[in-house]
């Protein structure tokens, strides 16, 4: 289920948005429904179980505060397509994940298989009712996480051995290289996370 459009690929927008998003534009979404839209579209159902639910909380919380953001504006203008600004291609649905649990918009009707003959075959896809306690398990651990795990204390409760401040999964490794990002270990996670040595370096000089 891991999301195949990086946020890594965010980098750019997020500071070309930076000076045209202001807080006091959040549009109603909980932050913590932003975070478990996230974390499904990046982890899957198990996000939180990987430690990529803590990683990404984290890159939130540091995004927003380096950009003076609110954690939601950070999160809308980090990962638009989860969050459900602007609905993906290829899994439209994670934008409409529901805060009900009701089921989502573009919830897919059929799924397709390839097969030995090279050919594909159409079949029914799995109903919501199949994941909908799956989805309120992550609503509602994001909704714990957002309202006490602070930056204040990122060290109690991080999976990661240092601060973290972007993440992408195994297609953007060669980016991540080449663009001089630090690898962070974070545990058995779904996704690679990431420091900014920008970041780093500003905070060995404090």
């Amino acid at each position: 289920m891991k999301n195949a459009t990086s946020v890594l690929a965010a980098l750019a927008l997020t500071v070309s948005l930076v000076s045209g998003v202001a807080s006091g534009q959040d549009r109603r979404v909980p932050a913590y429904l932003a975070l478990a839209r996230i974390c499904v579209s990046e982890a899957g159902w198990e996000c939180f179980d990987t430690g990529d639910g803590l990683a990404i909380h984290e890159v939130l919380l540091r995004g927003a505060e380096r950009h003076d953001m609110t954690y939601l504006t950070f999160a809308r203008t980090y990962s638009p397509r989860a969050v459900g600004d602007r609905p993906g291609r290829l899994r439209p649905w994670i934008g409409g994940l529901r805060e009900d649990g009701g089921e989502p918009y573009s919830w897919p009707r059929v799924t397709t298989r390839p097969t030995s003959a090279g050919l594909v075959r159409v079949e029914p896809h799995p109903p919501w009712s199949n994941y909908r306690d799956r989805w309120l398990t992550v609503l509602a651990r994001a909704r714990e996480v957002v309202a006490g795990y602070a930056l204040s204390d990122v060290g109690e409760w991080s999976p990661c051995d240092g601060e973290v401040h972007d993440w992408g999964g195994a297609m953007d490794r060669a980016r991540a290289e080449r663009i001089g990002l630090i690898p962070v270990e974070c545990g058995d996670t779904a996704n690679d996370f990431y420091a900014r040595p920008s970041i780093v370096e500003a905070g060995s000089a404090d």
